[in-house]
């Protein structure tokens, strides 16, 4: 949020989207909305990438994005629980999904829109081989090579380099990407909130309250941080506004209307 709002304005903002983002949780439930008609152009990417669907991976990335920022909203309004760091966790995840919704959706080329897709899946069998394969006990029902193979099935035949989609996408990437092409600013609101999550003294200092307390060690001081409702509406307000644009993009590609 840029300029000095009142915190009666930053309540109001917040009872002003607390329905929109109750309305997205219910959207998000719902079975029969965001369907993808037949013969438009996410309904051809969806062939193209069978049986690694890129509005089924839009989908769940939507899904984690609007259940993280509804986590927010329930917290901050409806429990009146301001925690220090836990809004900015919940609204980076919101932040990360959208990105990569919006990545994945945006490329105006149908073969970039499949690259991005098939780079999401080889990401989830990266990370999934790399936290499975530790366990004892635990067979796979595939090797990592073989899930390898059938996202080069489709690579190959639109002529995808095997090396970018092995490499799959980092989050980062997709944020930076989003910043770039979105009409939301995210990149810093993320790298705020990725600062909280990881307890990072630049974050927690500089977008805290802090009461400064002397100790027996002149040199030392104990703080007390504390957040505000203006703090945590600004990483939410940007997730939901990066959600209307991932809304209108898979309105556009699957010829159905956003409703927000």
């Amino acid at each position: 949020m840029q300029g000095e709002v009142t915190e009666d304005q930053v309540a109001a903002k917040w009872h002003e989207i607390s329905p929109l983002i109750d309305r997205m949780s219910e959207r998000i439930g719902d079975r029969d909305d965001f369907k993808v008609a037949a013969g438009s152009s996410l309904a051809s990417d969806d062939a193209l990438t069978n049986p690694y669907q890129l509005s089924h991976s839009v989908r769940l990335c939507m899904t984690a994005g609007v259940d993280h920022l509804h986590s927010v909203k329930r917290l901050v309004m409806d429990s009146q629980v301001l925690h220090v760091a836990a809004p900015f966790s919940l609204s980076r995840g919101a932040l990360e999904t959208f990105s990569a919704a919006f990545w994945m959706l945006h490329p105006i080329a149908p073969g970039d829109r499949i690259a991005h897709g098939l780079r999401w899946h080889a990401k989830n069998f990266n990370d999934m081989h790399s936290a499975v394969d530790l366990l004892p006990d635990v067979v796979q029902n595939s090797t990592l090579k073989a899930k390898y193979a059938k996202l080069y099935r489709i690579s190959d035949a639109h002529g995808l380099s095997r090396k970018s989609i092995r490499d799959g996408y980092t989050s980062t990437a997709a944020v930076k990407y989003a910043e770039e092409h979105s009409s939301v600013r995210v990149l810093f609101p993320w790298q705020l909130c990725s600062g909280f999550a990881h307890g990072r003294p630049w974050a927690y200092l500089g977008a805290s309250s802090r009461e400064q307390f002397e100790t027996e060690d002149p040199q030392v001081q104990h703080l007390r941080l504390t957040s505000s409702l203006t703090t945590v509406l600004y990483p939410a307000l940007q997730a939901l506004h990066l959600l209307q644009d991932v809304l209108k993009l898979f309105a556009d590609r699957s010829n159905t209307s956003p409703i927000v």
